[in-house]
């Protein structure tokens, strides 16, 4: 249980260190970054479904994240050219440079704390086996 109360103290503590300097500088919250960097890796082919699996939310609570992106001009929906049940979510230019600044800020202050590349490739490498060793343990108790 130490393992797990260290991993969850940590992650809120970055959390809150981040969002904080995140606001100091102006820039989007973390919660909005991330979806602005999951739409951006799917190049205008994101769904509220990417969105609720990579943020870990629900359907319902991912589908208001692209409402309040689209009110604040950083996103946009189309309708699903092979799915009408569907639409695609792309980021519009503000929300495109958003993203940019918002990581750039965050980046520079997660480099504070993890100063060598190589150890912030063997945390995330780390993560990546928990989290599919999680995965698969869900999986199996659920099943």
């Amino acid at each position: 249980m130490d393992f797990f109360d260290h991993l969850v103290r940590f992650e809120t503590d970055l959390w809150n260190a981040v969002e904080r300097q995140l606001a100091r500088s102006g820039q989007v919250g973390l919660g909005t970054l991330q979806a602005l960097r999951i739409l951006d890796r799917h190049d205008g082919a994101g769904r509220v479904h990417e969105l609720s699996e990579e943020l870990s939310i629900t359907i319902g609570a991912a589908s208001k994240v692209v409402d309040r992106l689209e009110r604040d001009g950083l996103a946009t929906r189309r309708p699903h050219p092979e799915d009408r049940r569907s639409s695609l979510v792309a980021l519009t230019f503000v929300g495109q440079q958003a993203r940019q600044d918002g990581e750039k800020v965050a980046r520079a202050f997660i480099g504070r704390i993890i100063e060598e590349p190589a150890d912030a490739a063997l945390v995330v490498d780390a993560l990546r086996r928990l989290q599919d060793r999680l995965t698969d343990t869900v999986a199996e108790v659920t099943a």
